[in-house]
């Protein structure tokens, strides 16, 4: 089964001050490189078959066989606002992206379950 979660909403607002306890966390956030200090969470949103995934892939042009057909090598695929405007004219028209198009802000997560 294939994955396919969204940032639906953002946890810690950078405004308000934080428990010390937070504040290491969000700095253990950083280093790593994640969200550069922001702690955000991703919710599944829908799940597609890997057949229909691959289907999805198969049908596709070349741009979208490049991004998303890289789920096999990496288990794990990000998708932001620049992906979805190369994807919207290179992609089959399906459920997914549908769901890439109604993207209004954050970003996507494709997981392969391993």
């Amino acid at each position: 089964m294939i994955e396919i979660c969204q940032l639906t909403k953002r946890r810690v607002d950078p405004n308000t001050p934080m428990p010390h306890h937070l504040e290491q966390l969000k700095l253990f956030c950083s280093n790593v490189g994640h969200g550069i200090g922001k702690v955000d969470f991703v919710e599944k949103v829908a799940e597609i078959s890997q057949e229909d995934y691959d289907d999805i892939v198969d049908k596709s042009g070349k741009y979208t066989k490049f991004k998303l057909g890289n789920l096999t090598r990496y288990f794990e695929i990000e998708i932001y606002k620049e992906h979805v405007e190369k994807l919207k004219d290179d992609m089959v028209e399906c459920d997914l992206k549908k769901r890439f198009l109604s993207l209004k802000e954050g970003f996507f997560v494709i997981r392969k379950k391993i």
